[in-house]
């Protein structure tokens, strides 16, 4: 099992992904892990001897938090919802995409426009009298 820390920013960039984030997980993560992926399991979310096989961590607001990504892992998503609900008190359970949109601004593209050179303006009339206005 690897727990990877990651950054806000890195968290942001995870545009075309899904998971379930916990919010407020002191201690010894990995116990926290083991944890969330017996309990998940014994809900019947975890379906076919699936079970996290990785976490990330990472910190907002002196808050430490896990998002247990959904790739690669057999969900019945439908109890996973549901089980989130009734667990959003005691750990603050929400989606991946809720809490990027909700506390961290939203995505960021993994694509960054590169500033256009001067040089590359098409130098018209228009243009120089757009400038002068």
């Amino acid at each position: 099992m690897e727990i990877k820390n990651i950054s806000l920013h890195d968290l942001r960039k995870m545009e075309n992904s899904e998971g379930l984030i916990l919010q407020g997980c002191g201690g010894d993560l990995q116990e926290w892990v083991d944890g969330i992926n017996d309990m998940l399991t014994e809900s019947g979310i975890l379906q076919n001897e699936s079970k996290f096989e990785k976490a990330y961590a990472f910190n907002n607001e002196n808050i430490t938090c896990l998002l247990f990504p959904f790739d690669g892992v057999q969900l019945d998503v439908g109890k996973l919802a549901m089980w989130r609900l009734e667990t959003r008190e005691t750990f603050g359970s929400t989606w991946l995409t809720d809490y990027v949109d909700n506390r961290l601004n939203g995505f960021i593209s993994e694509q960054t426009a590169a500033p256009v050179p001067a040089e590359d303006y098409e130098e018209s009339e228009d243009f120089e009298m757009e400038l002068s206005q």
